[in-house]
């Protein structure tokens, strides 16, 4: 395929100004499926179907190149390619249709398809004004944007970004965040967050580390999620309470999709006066894995429930009384498995655990049962 360049009649005038010193700037390139009669008067393509996204011209000596690429992903309609029209800005005219390229072959550009065409389109400019292109890439990322994104891509390593902040404001923070994690972000946090919090989203070669100093310093009066992450999540040192106002089927932590490490963290529900019990601890779905260490467990209508392939391991040498006060300790549901360290109580302080179809709860290499303990 080749394409033919020919001048308007003012595009040549303005190639003159151009020769004199002038700069050639390129506005718009489009691609048209009509045939234009009278190239020289043309005022506009005849049929435009379609802005091409244009890089950066490569000037050299009086030859600027100008390229030109067409893609049919995000085009709606098909259309028959014939031709290719270059507006540029006259300092008298203002936007001029400059030349006209006329294709010898039409081609059949199919909408959404994965059809590109790159074209290289010559211009003579003066050595001392060369050209600039001022319109957009038309979605296209230019080397400029590539190049910070190549590099995080090729990185072999992480470097560590420390960040101290309040926890109302962790959210804040979080949806700031690239989802390509090149850094492994260690978020100290402090105060009540009474938000819902949702980590989602994140890959790549860095990590998301959130914590406390100690254990109290920061305070979840709702609920935190981690779901779709590639990246490890890993949570240290944090403290849900479950006030009276909450849902009692909240859960303090859910996990989806995702493998998340839990430390020395503390989960509790609202006790009423009558019993009952409100809040629920931990929720592991959809083929998430979560492991939980030295965690403490009070006052809950359910410490764990997983389904859908969720797998809970539950370990640590913290003492038998950070287990208490709760209804149901393991509430297993189509195809949940949750491992028990040694010295963890078998319901977890609850009085039963519960399990539906293809679900286990092992602990010392042997099966629980679901009955009361």
């Amino acid at each position: 395929m080749n394409i033919q360049g020919t001048y308007t009649n003012k595009g040549l005038a303005l190639t003159a100004k151009t020769a004199a010193g002038a700069c050639l700037r390129v506005i718009r390139v489009v691609g048209g499926s009509g045939h234009t009669a009278d190239i020289p008067n043309a005022a506009a393509l005849p049929e435009i179907r379609q802005t091409l996204a244009v890089g950066e011209a490569r000037c050299a000596g009086d030859t600027a190149v100008l390229p030109v690429t067409l893609a049919a992903v995000e085009q709606k309609t098909t259309y028959t390619l014939t031709e290719l029209g270059v507006y540029a800005e006259d300092p008298n005219e203002g936007e001029i249709l400059y030349c006209v390229y006329r294709l010898d072959e039409s081609v059949t550009i199919q909408a959404g398809s994965d059809t590109v065409l790159r074209f290289y389109l010559r211009q003579t400019v003066s050595e001392d004004g060369g050209a600039m292109v001022l319109c957009s890439p038309a979605g296209l990322i230019t080397e400029s944007d590539c190049a910070p994104v190549r590099k995080m891509v090729l990185a072999v390593g992480a470097p560590q970004r420390d960040v101290t902040m309040p926890a109302s404001e962790l959210q804040a923070y979080l949806d700031a965040l690239p989802c390509l994690l090149t850094e492994n972000h260690i978020i100290t946090l402090s105060g009540t967050c009474s938000q819902d919090v949702r980590v989602q989203g994140f890959y790549g070669c860095g990590s998301l580390t959130l914590c406390a100093d100690n254990l109290g310093d920061c305070v979840f009066t709702g609920s935190a999620s981690v779901a779709n992450c590639s990246v490890p999540v890993t949570l240290e040192k944090l403290k849900w309470a479950i006030d009276e106002g909450t849902d009692p089927r909240t859960y303090c932590l859910h996990c989806s999709d995702s493998h998340l490490k839990v430390e020395n963290c503390s989960f509790t529900g609202y006790a009423a006066a009558d019993g009952g019990k409100a809040g629920r601890g931990v929720n592991v779905f959809a083929n998430a894995a979560i492991t939980l260490k030295n965690c403490a467990f009070h006052d809950l209508e359910t410490v764990v429930h997983t389904y859908f392939g969720g797998v809970v391991g539950i370990y640590g040498n913290n003492p038998q009384t950070d287990y208490s006060g709760n209804s149901i300790g393991v509430y297993l549901y189509h195809g949940g498995l949750v491992l028990l360290g040694s010295s963890v109580p078998d319901t977890l302080g609850g009085a039963w655990n519960e399990r539906n179809e293809m679900s286990a709860i092992i602990k010392n290499g042997e099966f629980i049962g679901s009955g009361a303990v």
